[in-house]
């Protein structure tokens, strides 16, 4: 009895290791330090945590010792554990993307992608494209995003590197309002003096925020403009309203929808989302600049072909 639970210490210990060394590198004291506060485990020592790394190692892990430099940290580089999907359980991650990408909230996405990250290293089948597929997501900096989403929580001020498809890069300074994603793209949206509407940037052509500056309270609001256009009924069932939307108006042949943007292009960018159940817009103004966007998408695509 006193040998098995030896037996089951020393491999609750051992999982424990694994654990911490699966996260990010760990030194020995690191190590220590994170066990003692486990009520199962007593008297831990630094020779003891040794001998467990060498048990992983001849069981199949690969972990090298990053030295000096790193403060003699341990990192597992390869490691053995393999699992496979079935198709079901391959099904409820894949709908869990696609109901968390639905749900518009960049930062809950990008929490996923970096979760399916980690689980996707010890997938055996051939899952790990899909499953990392998260499309236009793949062309954004995490960390730059995760920064500018932290400003634009606190509405500040900023300075930032921006490169421009039409004009190059620029420096931009900007009173942060939010991040929307709208039409498959992520758009950073805010106050600019040098411009009478409101800032619409696209996030994945942001290099870096240069500085964060003082409030300026000379920058003026635009404002909000009301446009109205109907959908085909079955839309609803594969769409979700944003904030800027609302219903006013439903029957068996359309649904009658008021959008409140205080920007034209981001009007055009979900109109353009509505795809084929898009009917009629209601406004002229809104309605010719999205038949000349039309006109323009159209072009580039015939010159591809």
């Amino acid at each position: 009895m006193e040998l098995k639970q030896k037996v089951s210490i020393t491999g609750l210990r051992t999982l424990n290791i694994l654990d911490i060394l699966l996260k990010s590198p760990a030194s020995k004291k690191e190590i220590l330090d994170i066990l003692i506060n486990n009520p199962y485990l007593k008297n831990i020592t630094q020779e003891t945590i040794a001998l467990d790394i060498n048990t992983l190692k001849s069981a199949g892990f690969e972990i090298e010792n990053l030295g000096k430099k790193e403060n003699y940290r341990y990192k597992i580089n390869w490691n053995p554990i393999k699992f496979k999907l079935t198709k079901s359980e391959l099904n409820v991650l894949r709908n869990m993307k696609n109901a968390v990408i639905e749900l518009l909230e960049p930062v809950f996405i990008i929490k996923l992608y970096k979760l399916f990250e980690k689980i996707t290293k010890y997938i055996e089948n051939e899952a790990e494209d899909e499953l990392m597929n998260f499309q236009y997501f793949l062309n954004i900096d995490f960390e730059l995003f995760l920064e500018l989403y932290a400003l634009t929580k606190r509405k500040k001020d900023v300075k930032i590197l921006y490169d421009s498809p039409h004009t190059g890069k620029k420096e931009i300074q900007i009173k942060l309002k939010e991040i929307k994603y709208n039409n498959s793209k992520l758009y950073l949206t805010g106050f600019c003096s040098d411009y009478p509407n409101i800032t619409v940037l696209r996030v994945d052509n942001i290099i870096r925020v240069i500085k964060i500056l003082k409030p300026n309270e000379n920058i003026n609001k635009a404002k909000i403009k009301t446009v109205c256009c109907k959908i085909k009924p079955a839309a609803k069932e594969k769409m979700n309203l944003l904030n800027e939307e609302k219903i006013i108006l439903e029957n068996k042949n359309f649904i009658k929808i008021e959008l409140k943007f205080d920007n034209d292009f981001m009007i055009i960018q979900r109109l353009l989302s509505y795809g084929e159940d898009l009917i009629s817009i209601k406004n002229k103004d809104i309605k010719e600049k999205y038949l000349l966007k039309l006109a323009e998408i159209k072009k580039i695509y015939e010159g591809k072909q």
